[in-house]
């Protein structure tokens, strides 16, 4: 039997009757078992931060660039999962304005696209309702938190009297380490990243440490992530490209930022490296030649060590696919994951 959520359908799944009723849920003292792709919380003063950077790369990126501090610090690919028979779900907190000033909340209800929420960042307080269903039934619900705003959370409220637990992640891990692109933007929505796509199509629990204008850039790795992966995709260098790196020098830091992935958090790992992907300037003549020449000296020195991916293959080079000639839209990153899944083998997930 199913039952009517507005704007999406859920089916029945069973839960234990004697779970604690509590309403909001970040009094649960098993709140965190809630996310995935979030490696710690941290409480402010003006509400619960959740972080996928370990506290030592966020002090880097503090002490390195500004830029990359404000990106690190979005919720890029944190997803909140629970299975619950409550007929509502609120949010409420601060969505502050981040490398962007618009924000999205998606929600999956039973693995179905039940709610999308966009909205301007502001530095008001707002109670935002992601759940929205008119019978008491128990359902899986997944939230995505926004790629490009920074999120203060002071509640997360399931219904009164309502039975909530986690729900079961994938024993697979996948990790995403990129720039902007990685971490999502410019898509409205956050579940249309690709690694979200690609976590979601394959079944995958993923981090995505995607940070925006960033390089290739071994300062950044924390050789202690408290993080396992099964998977990894490596996509940088398109703004290493415009800094004027020459390829003898992005060749280089390939080598040695693959070799301390290897040796560190992916030893367990099959790594992927993803060349650039396509953009409208990518012909003009940098230090490192054009964007393809360049992209070939990645994948070049990369090809020792990782599977290599033709970036320039994923989105389609259309300009109406991309926000602004660099970063893929929503109807992009479509493009980008369908093109990227065919990669990985059965046998790697």
């Amino acid at each position: 039997m199913s039952h009517k959520c507005r704007n999406g359908q859920s089916v029945s799944h069973n839960l234990p009757a004697d779970f604690p009723d509590q309403t909001n849920l970040l009094d649960r003292a098993d709140f965190h078992a809630f996310l995935s792709g979030c490696l710690r919380t941290e409480q402010t003063g003006s509400g619960l931060l959740l972080h996928r950077h370990t506290a030592k790369q966020i002090a880097y990126y503090q002490e390195t660039n500004e830029g990359w501090a404000i990106r690190s610090r979005c919720p890029a690919g944190i997803q909140l999962n629970l299975c619950s028979d409550t007929r509502s779900l609120d949010l409420r907190g601060r969505i502050l304005t981040g490398p962007r000033t618009y924000a999205g909340f998606d929600v999956e209800v039973d693995g179905r696209a039940s709610t999308a929420i966009r909205l301007d960042t502001s530095e008001e307080a707002q109670n935002l309702r992601l759940v929205d269903c008119d019978t008491r039934a128990t359902r899986q619900i997944t939230v995505t938190f926004p790629q490009s705003a920074i999120v203060e959370l002071d509640a997360i409220d399931v219904e009164k009297g309502s039975r909530t637990i986690p729900h079961e992640r994938s024993r697979k891990r996948y990790l995403a380490l990129g720039d902007s692109i990685t971490q999502g933007m410019d898509a409205r929505g956050p579940a249309a990243a690709y690694p979200v796509q690609l976590a979601r199509d394959l079944g995958l629990e993923f981090l995505n440490l995607g940070v925006g204008g960033h390089i290739f850039d071994l300062d950044a790795l924390d050789d202690e992530l408290p993080y396992e992966p099964d998977i990894v995709t490596v996509a940088y260098g398109t703004n290493d490209w415009s800094r004027d790196t020459t390829r003898a020098q992005i060749a280089s830091t390939v080598r040695r930022y693959l070799t301390r992935l290897t040796t560190t958090v992916a030893r367990s790992a099959r790594i992927y490296l993803l060349t650039p992907i396509w953009r409208a300037n990518g012909g003009d003549i940098k230090a490192g030649g054009t964007l393809p020449q360049f992209s070939a000296a990645i994948g070049e020195a990369a090809a020792p060590l990782a599977t290599v991916i033709d970036g320039s293959t994923l989105v389609p080079h259309v300009p109406g696919l991309f926000a602004d000639g660099i970063h893929p839209n929503d109807e992009g990153f479509q493009h980008f994951a369908s093109n990227l899944q065919p990669h990985f083998s059965p046998e790697t997930v």
